[in-house]
C-alpha cells in the first residue's frame, strides 16, 4: 500500500508542474487529434456539401 501511495503522490506532483510529463503527453495527443480533425474533417465536410448539392 505504501508503494501505491508513493506512486500516486509522484503522479500528483507531476500533474502540478507546468512542464510535467503527463501534461506534455496530453498536449501531444491533443495536437495530433486537432491535426486529424483539421485535415480529415475539412475534406469530409466539402465532400458532404458536394454530395448533398448533387442530390
Amino acid at each position: 500500500m505504501l508503494n501505491l501511495t508513493a506512486k500516486f503522490e509522484a503522479i500528483i506532483e507531476d500533474v502540478n508542474q507546468d512542464d510535467g510529463l503527463i501534461i506534455t503527453a496530453f498536449e501531444k495527443i491533443l495536437d495530433g487529434l486537432y491535426f486529424l480533425i483539421k485535415w480529415c474533417g475539412i475534406p469530409f465536410v466539402i465532400f458532404l456539401f458536394v454530395s448533398i448539392s448533387s442530390w
